[in-house]
């Protein structure tokens, strides 16, 4: 349920993300080859995503005794990007603060409902798409 709330704008919107109007849509395979944060930061404004990237930036003081053992900040999720396999964005876009790239074979419930709640705004690679219709995670 988890997978399929990504893809619904009302789940997405719900959680407090900020979308571009052609949500939900598939990146090109060459996205999996950027080597450069700041060639992600780029694609991203090209995608409408700057609003989120804005969202993402803030960061707040804890409330509560996790400041006292080692988690003082806390810091909103933003773009999940799946790939279809290990490659250079995932170490290029962890700079970026709230972004996550998982192979498909990694989603769990954790990356794609963080706090439990569903509809975390989620980028699917054309080959991520492929290999979850290959291996039947569409069922």
């Amino acid at each position: 349920s988890a997978l399929s709330a990504t893809v619904s704008r009302e789940f997405v919107g719900f959680r407090g993300h900020v979308l571009p109007q052609n949500y939900p849509f598939a990146i090109s395979n060459e996205t999996e080859e950027l080597k450069k944060t700041k060639n992600v930061a780029e694609l991203l404004e090209k995608l409408g995503f700057e609003k989120e990237l804005e969202r993402t930036k803030e960061k707040k003081i804890r409330a509560g005794k996790g400041k006292n053992r080692g988690r003082p900040y806390n810091r909103k999720k933003g773009i999940l990007f799946v790939v279809s396999q290990k490659c250079p964005l995932s170490t290029s876009a962890r700079n970026l603060p709230g972004i996550d790239v998982a192979v498909v074979n990694s989603l769990n419930a954790e990356l794609l409902a963080p706090g439990t709640l569903p509809g975390r705004l989620t980028l699917y690679t054309e080959k991520a798409l492929e290999r979850m219709q290959k291996e039947n995670l569409f069922e």
